[in-house]
């Protein structure tokens, strides 16, 4: 059996290489990478190695980065401290060079807002004594 990779030339994928607008998003193609928790970001802030990561991506040719899932402001948010929060002003800087890294290699990114619900473990703050998941 002989098996071949497309290339952007092969009619059955050059759609995919093509660039694609949104009002006014506007990505090189339309190659999109998935969400996929790294847990990088110490404290919940991501720094120099989450924006190499991502920006890794977006120089090898991902359009459309949709990031790891984000914690929100609310205490049952999350339950594991280097997953990336996507509020308060430490972790919105980190984002912003994260942005700025992903930009400046051609991709485009956006966040996965992220609530744990009923993922969390017994034991977990802010509620540790619940006798379930919370």
């Amino acid at each position: 059996m002989t098996t071949s990779t497309p290339t952007a030339t092969d009619p059955a994928v050059a759609s995919l290489f093509r660039p694609f607008s949104l009002g006014s998003l506007r990505l090189p193609n339309r190659v999109v990478m998935a969400p996929m928790t790294r847990r990088l970001s110490l404290g919940g802030v991501p720094g120099a190695d989450v924006a190499g990561y991502y920006a890794r991506r977006a120089a090898g040719g991902v359009g459309l980065i949709v990031t790891e899932g984000t914690y929100i402001d609310h205490p049952t948010a999350g339950e594991h401290a280097d997953v990336p929060r996507f509020h308060g002003e430490d972790a919105l800087l980190g984002w912003k060079g994260v942005v700025e890294a992903v930009h400046a290699a051609g991709g485009r990114i956006m966040p996965q807002l992220w609530h744990v619900g009923p993922a969390r473990m017994p034991g977990a703050p802010p509620f540790p004594d619940a006798p379930v998941f919370t």
